[in-house]
């Protein structure tokens, strides 16, 4: 499906005209502003938080438990292991 089909251009050009009826054209860009600093903050604090999560998920599977120090030891194959005569 085409992205700019001109049922697309037809329903755009209808939501400009009536954000142009109900806001008027001296308040419109003040609007288009406000919503761009909004978005612009909102994605400043998405990536704050996803660098957090980024920061908490290395540090937890960076850090080796007691668990897995004990797991990482030398374990020798049974085939491998000489057997008393």
């Amino acid at each position: 499906m085409d992205m700019l089909s001109p049922t697309h251009i037809v329903l755009f050009l209808l939501l400009i005209l009536l954000a142009l009826v109900v806001f008027g054209p001296k308040r419109l860009p003040e609007l288009g502003s406000s919503v761009g600093k909004a978005l612009q903050e909102f994605k400043k604090a998405s990536n704050s938080t996803m660098d957090e999560v980024r920061a908490v998920t290395n540090s937890v599977t960076s850090t080796p438990t007691t668990t897995e120090t004990r797991t990482t030891e030398t374990v020798i194959p049974a085939a491998e292991v000489k057997q008393p005569e």
